[in-house]
């Protein structure tokens, strides 16, 4: 008797084990339709997520290759203290380095990484500024 029993369960293992996940369409993907989502939402990110693809499609293209910005060396004027309290500043000359980076070329257009600028204010006064990642298209 047990062992009809563990016979049925393992004939019966195979269709549990189908019935549970339609087969994927080619490539793997599964579009992000109503229907897919509702039916597996854990296989999709919540809408407002960054790495979701249908709410921030981000055609980038295929990766052609790498260009090298190379770190450059700016001058500066920067203000130093005068000789007397009361006497107006003078500006000095000073070496700053901005650091380089590398740009993706892609097949329909380059991807910049975030990365540093130096930017003038006033008349010495310089601020390092934050650039965020962008895309410029061909």
């Amino acid at each position: 008797m047990r062992a009809w029993l563990v016979s049925i369960c393992f004939l019966l293992l195979p269709a549990a084990a189908l019935a549970q996940n339609p087969p994927l369409p080619s490539g793997g993907n599964v579009p992000a339709t109503p229907a897919n989502v509702l039916n597996n939402p854990s296989n999709f990110p919540y809408p407002t997520m960054p790495w979701n693809p249908t709410t921030r499609p981000e055609l980038h293209g295929q990766a052609v290759g790498y260009i090298e910005v190379p770190s450059q060396q700016v001058v500066v004027e920067l203000p130093v203290a005068g000789q007397a309290e009361t006497a107006p500043f003078e500006l000095a000359p000073q070496v700053v380095t901005i650091p380089g980076y590398w740009v993706t070329e892609t097949t329909t257009g380059y991807l910049y990484p975030q990365r540093w600028t130096l930017d003038r204010l006033n008349v010495g006064v310089y601020q390092w500024r934050l650039l965020p990642p962008e895309f410029r298209q061909k």
